[in-house]
């Protein structure tokens, strides 16, 4: 048998083929070495993500109590200690309370309030046989009921007899004690209560009346929520026995006229009513003043009534501006100067201390619209 020598020829096409199924071994190892290796990571990086978000997810959730908890506590503390002196929630429509510096406030708020009973020996309800009691103003004076009424009612009521120019009416309406409970209930004189027409955003317009704190009352004319055009102001005074430095002399205060800006602007007529038999000895009263106001201080030429304790009544003409009389020449013993003449004898004077000549007008109206905040 012959024996068949490899030259180097036939060798190569041999060892190239080895050659070649060594690298793709080689290359198959390191291919799966690098797929478990990446497998491997990939788990443990999934590992991470995840417990990075739990941390994170725990973080939030954690921040989220501790957040919710301040919240509750903060309302717990708040409902253990409520603000001192907050107005109590409105029983119908809401409270527009808290005046502004200059600003008379309408307090939306629908009340109702009972009139007290005189004697607890008298029935709740009116008898039939019991006679009727009515002032000769047309208001009901008879005590065996109780009444019941809102503030609505009340003014609406008040507004009829106004509108017919029934002024004595309002004045006994003022003194009933529901009346004046209802006027007691405001802060003060720079809230009131309102009835009457209003317009398309809800403020007082047109013909109107409101009561104010203080036993304060005006009907006529408004404007976007103000006293504007024809109106008049009322103020009653009423005396408790436990008073007594109020001079009681004084019935009632008004002004009925022109307004404008909440305050008397224009021609008008000022009056007290005055009780001569209660006035102290030798006062005199300024009774009437008319003429023409400005923001409710006395400005161009005035009348002047007035009346002393004896009951005799004087003429007076004067020229002011902005609150100040024009004085004539010369001084009293006591200081005082002459401000305005006698109408029927013009060498008569009118006189007055110097630092009491300023800011003479409506000086309660003036306080009324100008008050603040819980005054």
């Amino acid at each position: 048998m012959n024996e068949h020598k490899f030259n180097k020829k036939e060798l190569a096409p041999i060892a190239a083929l080895l050659i070649f199924i060594v690298i793709v071994l080689i290359l198959c190892a390191f291919s799966a070495g690098r797929d478990v290796r990446a497998e491997q990571n990939g788990g443990t990086e999934q590992e991470s993500i995840t417990e990075r978000e739990s941390i994170t997810e725990q973080e939030s959730i954690a921040e989220r109590e501790h957040t919710a908890g301040q919240k509750v506590s903060g309302q717990a503390e708040t409902a253990a200690s409520p603000e001192s002196g907050a107005r109590p929630a409105s029983t119908a429509e809401g409270t527009e309370a808290g005046a502004l510096n200059g600003a008379v406030t309408e307090v939306k708020e629908t009340i109702e309030l009972e009139e007290e009973v005189q004697a607890e020996s008298i029935e709740p309800v009116l008898r039939e046989d019991a006679p009727a009691m009515v002032s000769e103003n047309g208001v009901s004076r008879n005590t065996v009921s109780v009444v019941k009424k809102t503030n609505v009612e009340m003014l609406t009521e008040m507004m009829d007899y106004w509108s017919k120019g029934n002024v004595e009416a309002v004045e006994d309406l003022s003194g009933l004690s529901h009346y004046r409970a209802m006027s007691a209930a405001l802060q003060g004189p720079s809230y009131f209560y309102y009835c009457g027409e209003r317009n398309e955003e809800g403020k007082p317009h047109g013909t109107g009346i409101a009561v104010y704190g203080g036993d304060q009352y005006y009907y006529g004319q408004w404007a976007d929520g103000v006293r504007s055009g024809d109106g008049t102001w009322l103020k009653m005074y009423y005396y408790s026995d436990s008073d007594t430095e109020a001079d009681r002399a004084l019935i009632s205060h008004s002004y009925t006229g022109l307004w404008q800006n909440n305050l008397p602007n224009g021609a008008g007529h000022e009056q007290y009513e005055i009780d001569a038999q209660k006035a102290k000895a030798d006062s005199r009263y300024w009774q009437n003043v008319m003429g023409n106001f400005r923001d409710g201080l006395y400005d161009g030429r005035m009348y002047i009534l007035t009346e002393d304790a004896g009951g005799n009544v004087q003429e007076w003409y004067g020229n002011a501006t902005q609150g100040v009389f024009e004085t004539f020449e010369g001084r009293d013993s006591e200081g005082r100067v002459p401000i305005c003449q006698d109408a029927k004898n013009p060498d008569s004077h009118l006189w007055i201390k110097p630092l009491d000549n300023i800011n003479l007008g409506l000086t309660e109206v003036r306080d009324q619209a100008t008050a603040k905040s819980g005054n």
